[in-house]
Formats: C-alpha cells, sequence, structure tokens
C-alpha cells in the first residue's frame, strides 16, 4: 500500500509585497478627497453625460472643474488650516532625510508658540539685527552645527523642532530673496520687538550652518511672517508637478535637469 503524501503549498514571494501595498492604499485612502477630480466624478461628469457623449466636450469639464474644485479645495484647507498655504511641495534636498524632494507638505497657522522647549529671552530688539552680532556657533570636526550661544545662553543644536515654512530675504541675494523654504526651527526668540526664530535643513552635507549665517534669510525669522508649521507630508505626491513644470522647464532652458534632481523627483 503507498501512502499518498500531498506536496508542500508553493510559498509565494510576491504575497508580502502584494499585501504591503494593498495596505498602503487603504491607508492612502483618504487622499482621493483632495484630489479634485474625484469630485468632478462625483457630481459634475454624471450630469454632462446626460446631455451629451461628446468626449471633448467631457475632456473640457473634466479639466475646467477640476481647477474649479482644486481652488475650493485649497480656500477651504486654508480657513480650515489657518493659513493662506496650506499645500506646499518641496523643491530640495535640504531637509533630507526628514522630507524629499516632491513630498507635498501640510501646513497649520504658525500662530501657536512655535518652539516652547527650547527658547531664549533677550532685553533688546533683533528683528534688523544680523545673528552675527549676537549668536555664537560652535561647529564639530565635520563642520556641522554642534550648538551656539545666545546672551550666555549654550543651546546644543538638536533635530527636534517644528518644521515652518517662510519667505527668504535677503536683497542682496536675488536668487534667495522670497524664495520658500521648508526648515526646520532651532531655537526661538524672544525679544524686545517680537517673537523669532532661527532656522536650518536637516540635511547636515548640504545644510552645516543655520539659515540666517548661510544667507538665506538676514535676519531671525519673526514667527508672524511665517507662512505655516508642517503637520504632515505625503512622499513624492508632488513629483507630478515638479516633472511638467520645473524640471521639463530646466530641461528646455538649461539642457540638464535640475542640480537638486535626485531618484524620482
Amino acid at each position: 500500500m503507498v501512502k499518498f503524501i500531498p506536496p508542500k503549498k508553493q510559498k509565494s514571494y510576491l504575497a508580502a509585497p502584494k499585501s504591503l501595498l494593498a495596505g498602503a492604499r487603504k491607508k492612502l485612502s483618504f487622499l482621493k478627497w483632495v484630489d479634485p477630480f474625484t469630485y468632478v466624478d462625483l457630481f459634475v461628469m454624471p450630469q454632462v453625460k446626460k446631455v451629451s457623449d461628446s468626449e471633448i466636450l467631457e475632456f473640457i469639464v473634466n479639466v475646467v472643474f477640476a481647477f474649479v474644485f482644486a481652488a475650493a479645495i485649497y480656500t477651504i484647507l486654508g480657513a480650515i488650516l489657518q493659513t493662506s498655504t496650506p499645500l506646499v511641495i518641496v523643491y530640495s534636498a535640504s531637509m533630507e532625510p526628514t522630507m524629499h524632494r516632491g513630498d507635498v507638505v501640510l501646513l497649520k497657522s504658525a500662530n501657536d508658540p512655535i518652539f516652547p522647549e527650547r527658547n531664549v529671552t533677550v532685553n533688546y530688539a533683533v528683528g534688523s539685527l544680523s545673528t552675527n552680532n549676537f549668536v555664537k556657533s560652535s561647529y564639530d570636526s565635520s563642520g556641522e552645527l554642534s550648538s551656539f550661544v545666545i546672551d550666555n545662553n549654550q543651546i546644543d543644536y538638536k533635530k527636534d523642532g517644528p518644521i515652518v515654512v517662510y519667505s527668504a530675504y535677503n536683497p542682496l541675494y536675488p536668487a534667495y530673496d522670497g524664495k520658500q523654504i521648508i526648515h526646520r526651527a532651532i531655537v526661538q526668540i524672544n525679544a524686545t520687538d517680537g517673537e523669532f526664530i532661527l532656522t536650518k535643513g536637516d540635511n547636515s552635507a548640504t545644510n552645516k550652518r543655520f539659515d540666517q549665517e548661510l544667507g538665506l534669510t538676514l535676519y531671525p525669522s519673526a514667527v508672524k511672517n511665517l507662512q505655516g508649521q508642517v503637520v504632515v507630508s505625503v512622499p513624492l505626491l508632488g513629483c507630478i508637478k515638479l516633472w511638467l513644470v520645473d524640471d521639463f522647464s530646466s530641461i528646455i532652458s538649461k539642457g540638464h535637469l535640475p542640480s537638486d534632481f535626485e531618484g524620482i523627483c
């Protein structure tokens, strides 16, 4: 008598990746509600199809109402989060590995206390004062910022402050002036003329010094002028915009991709 032994079930090496992908899609399914085409498909296209079967008309309506809903979503988000710029795209590698080029960032109001855990109080105005006049920085052997002193208060540099968005101010360097910067607050300064912060990118390879010392902005950044604080970032969602606008224009005008192009973005 021969005993039948069923064959062993073959292990699927694709099961785990498929499961992870399905899980990621489920977790990110909420993103469809910030996609303007979702609302076009739900509310506009059914009405259009009732009166016409023209593909050209459907395409035009799709594009026009997508812009309308996109503007509406942006405005509503801004009202809820109390900021005029609720969504921004990371354009450089200065915040790696925390954020990467192409990430889309959701912002909230910067009116709340920026950095209550690490702040210093000074009895003078700093809004129009260069940091060279009141901040003494120390650097490690690799040239990376390690600590700084403000009015005898020594502060160790740590990457645990809130990430903020501000407009650079440096008329001496037009390439910087007015540029939108997404960097981390490293200290809050409570001065006689208001609340200010010093900022720095997380990428130690490209941003060894803090912004006010690098020249991205001439003076400490006023909290009241910040565009917002980062709530959450969605990886690589802004790559399409970079490909179609920033990267494409660089290829046309310069004949090569932007210097900060990395990976997919």
